[in-house]
């Protein structure tokens, strides 16, 4: 089928049936327009980066109780931080990353 459009005339538009999960249609309905869906050899997985992001988005695995009491200290002007320990970690982290010394 060839379809020729003309300037400033719009082609048709193919009528569309929308249908709807109505339980009052009954039989006559399911069984007009359905659709058989195939099986699918797709599959999808996590990392273990991913599981672990959504875990700690979650709030799982949070010390909420070690979370206060630094927040308390933080306010009462009595935390202070171990600037070695904090670096040492974050060199730590980084070789785990792989950003190894150049």
């Amino acid at each position: 089928m060839t379809t020729t459009i003309k300037p400033g005339i719009q082609a048709p538009q193919p009528q569309v049936q929308l249908r709807t999960q109505n339980p009052a249609a009954g039989a006559a309905g399911s069984a007009q327009g359905t659709a058989t869906v195939r099986p699918s050899d797709d599959s999808i997985s996590l990392t273990d980066s991913a599981k672990a992001l959504d875990a700690a988005s979650r709030g799982e695995g949070i010390d909420t109780k070690r979370v206060d009491e630094i927040r308390a200290r933080l306010a009462d002007g009595t935390y202070k931080p171990d600037a070695q320990a904090i670096a040492s970690k974050f060199l730590a982290m980084e070789g785990v990353m792989g950003g190894g010394k150049a």
